[in-house]
């Protein structure tokens, strides 16, 4: 559902979507979000199924991220500028782990419009991942040492659009996509949203000044990928709930957001935000973590 965007134009919409989504009210920036996303990149539609289920799902499973005491919590963590560094490591770290898994499903699509979106996907995950690493660079400086900084350009897998799709060896999400994954990409893809608006203000009070123009530009691009993988699932769960009934799909949507609220509330009880139990298992710069979030970490 994307289309190609010039530098000025990605860079308009991340300035208008960070500033609507910072001053909307808590317990609606979610809502605000897929309302964007569907205008943005939902196709030609209007996304009536899918924006009517994931409307009672935020009023029967209200997100814990999207609330006052989360914001409050990474605002004040953020101000360390060691937390603020590991978390850009763990972004990269998840981003280059989703884009191995999204790249096994994508293999695995039977039909060709969702193969076509998921490794769309899976390759801007890939870049994310060396542009968190960019971020890591430019907000912190010599940081860390050249040889560390080259290993940790391998949390990236390197995929791209002209590779051939193939199943990640040993990988569980090789098999054929369904609305549940779909569902808990959106979330997922949501849930990043927020954290990112969030990073942007948080990252700018840690980069010197010398660095801010060239972060902002990497921090643009990342929210407008971020949009249209909202935009774009939401668009397939609209596509896939054709025939289905309303309540059933809603009712799914209520479960995938009851699993990402638990998997957030036992998140902030170890003052971590989309962490990753491989990441920190592999890492010793990383936090300790007693569960695993849920596969689809945006």
């Amino acid at each position: 559902m994307r289309s190609p965007n010039s530098a000025e134009r990605i860079r308009e919409i991340a300035d208008h979507v960070s500033a609507l989504v910072s001053a909307e009210a808590f317990g609606n920036k979610v809502a605000r979000i897929a309302q964007v996303a569907v205008d943005l990149y939902g196709g030609l539609g209007e996304c009536r199924k899918y924006s009517a289920a994931i409307g009672e799902a935020l009023e029967r499973e209200p997100p814990p991220f999207d609330a006052e005491p989360y914001a409050t919590l990474y605002q004040e963590s953020a101000t360390d500028p060691r937390w603020m560094a590991t978390s850009l490591l763990t972004n990269s770290e998840r981003e280059g782990d989703g884009s191995r898994r999204l790249w096994s499903l994508a293999a695995c699509a039977p039909d060709k419009d969702e193969q076509r979106q998921l490794k769309r996907h899976a390759v801007d995950e890939s870049k994310h991942s060396l542009m968190y690493l960019a971020l890591l660079d430019l907000a912190f400086p010599n940081s860390v040492s050249v040889e560390f900084r080259n290993e940790l350009r391998q949390l990236s897998p390197g995929f791209s659009m002209h590779m051939k799709l193939f199943p990640v060896k040993g990988s569980p999400y090789a098999k054929v996509p369904t609305i549940d994954d779909f569902l808990q990409m959106n979330i997922a893809e949501i849930r990043t949203t927020i954290h990112h608006v969030m990073q942007r203000r948080a990252l700018e009070a840690h980069c010197p000044p010398r660095n801010r123009q060239a972060m902002k530009r990497i921090q643009d691009s990342l929210l407008n990928d971020e949009l249209a993988h909202v935009g774009y699932t939401a668009f397939l769960i609209e596509k896939l709930s054709e025939g289905a009934d309303q309540c059933n799909v809603a009712a799914l949507f209520c479960k995938r957001f009851s699993d990402f609220n638990r998997i957030t509330t036992e998140e902030l009880g170890d003052n971590a935000f989309d962490c990753s139990l491989a990441c920190c298992a592999r890492r010793d710069w990383c936090r300790a973590k007693k569960t695993e979030p849920n596969f689809y970490d945006g």
